[in-house]
């Protein structure tokens, strides 16, 4: 089939004057989408909570520390041989 330039030129005319039909606009993306987000689930948030607390505490428990000053250093022979049968048996 041969096409003639004054079938293009026709067919042109034809789309140049037309309205498009079948379209509608589209709004911008950020008016019709929300914004992304996200929640965290109850065991995260709480975790969350744990851990600040945990931050917030001193490394070193100075009133244990100071118990275990207050005993005596080195314990007696028959403490730790009665440990260690405790232990085993």
């Amino acid at each position: 089939m041969l096409i003639g330039n004054h079938a293009v030129a026709a067919v042109s005319r034809l789309y140049a004057g037309s309205q498009p039909t079948g379209t509608r606009r589209v709004d911008a993306a950020g008016t019709v989408q929300r914004p992304d987000a996200f929640e965290l689930s109850g065991e995260v948030q709480s975790f969350g909570d744990i851990l600040q607390k945990l931050r917030g505490m001193d490394d070193v428990r100075t009133e244990r520390v100071e118990a275990l000053a207050a005993r005596a250093q080195e314990p007696s022979s028959s403490d730790i041989a009665a440990k260690m049968l405790a232990m085993r048996y």
